[in-house]
């Protein structure tokens, strides 16, 4: 009998604690002074990032700004709070984004977004990729893609052709190439039908698309290819070395070109540094390079002087000071 009575306490005291009423709270924001920026009405909410905290009413989520002002209603199940744009949702519904600029909410919502830059954001509506600048003006989505964002320009891809942008929309390169690479000390190279060509930052064509091969500048030069021929172009596009050599290819500071089956050495204005006469001739190591000529092998250094002539069997790079040779003997 004892036994029983303990278990209906127990029953007793269990059900009175269920029972007891929680406390309810409700959040808001006070800035410096202890002023009530966001007044306590709010079932929840969170810190503010880059000016905008996300707050909760009644089972739906809402975004506050500094000011109180409620920028977007507590009508949604789900809101994200991103540096640098919001993200909005419903169930069963696709979510949404608004772009943050300048502690300005941008309200309408985009498909997609991602950050360019510290001040431009790329957005997406409708499968049309277009940007959002520093002060929240929008260039329309008009692009099939943003390929790439860097400094003050972006490529960007057009019914299956590439043109570059600047920040403010304007198509500085029109897509009209079937590649473009972004600007780079103020040129860009573009491409058109396995033919290459130079347009700059204004958008004049500084050399014409038609030489066969990608251009790569190093002080002011550039080798070039066209119709199996080499020659060499200044990054204004005029043409120091003309289109008449076999092979190009930089060698240190000089240029080994290639007339048939043999090799000189031009600088980068054309001058002849040693005719056009060896069988090779290696990269330059401590200042000199192995040359062939006839089957035998030597030195030659910058100044196109040989300082080995060639005599040797074979020969090896110079290195600390002293190249190896070797000589045939026991003939």
């Amino acid at each position: 009998m004892k036994r029983i009575i303990v278990l209906v306490l127990l029953l007793i005291v269990k059900t009175s604690f269920a029972q007891l009423k929680e406390k309810t709270f409700k959040y808001g924001f006070v800035d410096q002074t202890g002023k009530e920026i966001v007044p306590c009405k709010y079932d929840g909410i969170s810190a503010f990032e880059n000016g905008f905290a996300v707050v909760q009413l009644k089972g739906k989520s809402g975004v506050v700004d500094k000011t109180g002002k409620e920028v977007i209603r507590c009508i949604y199940d789900e809101i994200i709070n991103k540096p640098n744009w919001i993200i909005v949702s419903n169930k069963n519904a696709k979510a949404q984004y608004l772009v943050k600029s300048s502690d300005v909410l941008v309200t309408k919502k985009y498909d997609d977004v991602k950050a360019l830059s510290s001040e431009i954001t790329a957005v997406k509506l409708n499968n049309k990729w277009g940007f959002i600048d520093v002060v929240g003006e929008e260039i329309s989505p008009k692009y099939d893609e943003i390929i790439d964002f860097t400094d003050r320009f972006a490529v960007v891809k057009l019914n299956g052709k590439f043109g570059i942008v600047d920040q403010i929309g304007k198509e500085v390169v029109p897509p009209t190439y079937d590649r473009v690479q972004n600007f780079k000390d103020g040129v860009a190279i573009v491409e058109s039908n396995s033919k290459y060509g130079i347009i700059s930052e204004d958008g004049k064509i500084v050399i014409p698309v038609k030489y066969d091969m990608n251009f790569y500048f190093k002080d002011n030069v550039s080798i070039v290819k066209q119709e199996n021929k080499y020659g060499i172009l200044d990054n204004e596009g005029k043409e120091i070395v003309p289109i008449q050599y076999d092979f190009m290819v930089l060698n240190e500071d000089l240029i080994q070109v290639k007339l048939g089956d043999k090799y000189g050495l031009i600088d980068k204005a054309g001058k002849e540094i040693t005719s056009v006469k060896y069988d090779l001739i290696e990269s330059f190591k401590d200042g000199l390079a192995v040359i062939k000529l006839n089957s035998q092998y030597g030195f030659i250094d910058k100044e196109g002087k040989e300082i080995v002539t060639p005599k040797y069997e074979k020969a090896d790079d110079f290195k600390d000071g002293l190249g190896a040779v070797r000589i045939q003997v026991g003939k």
